[in-house]
């Protein structure tokens, strides 16, 4: 199962792109955190971009409209499965933060109870 992107995900990172003149998010997954592995999600740069997608080992590119999600192929298998939400503030349901959120396959993964690392099973 390949990832998966809510609406709202696509929304916020349709925003996010068009207001910092970017070209694209990067999703790729870095050593670390109380789980094993930490979720990275970046701003790229049409440079970057253009890097990315002109190497030998091309990135999974996923779109919504004119907005793309490149995953890292290094880290592409580990990720794959996990769902992409975005959520606002509502103080009322305990959210005091507007944020991006993680949800790995839990056929597939393990998360911790901050969200932003996982492991994946084997």
């Amino acid at each position: 199962m390949k990832l998966s992107i809510t609406k709202r995900a696509w929304s916020k990172m349709k925003d996010v792109i068009k207001k910092e003149k970017s070209e694209s998010f990067m999703l790729s997954a870095i050593s670390g955190g109380c789980n094993g592995f930490n979720y990275d999600l970046k701003l790229i740069n049409k440079k970057k971009f253009d890097s990315f997608i002109n190497t030998k080992i091309k990135p999974m590119v996923i779109e919504n409209d004119d907005t793309k999600l490149l995953v890292d192929p290094i880290a592409e298998m580990i990720l794959l499965g996990t769902k992409i939400d975005y959520v606002s503030e509502d103080y009322s349901s305990g959210i005091f933060e507007n944020k991006f959120i993680f949800i790995p396959d839990k056929n597939k993964a393990s998360s911790c109870g901050c969200g932003i690392s996982f492991n994946p099973k084997e």
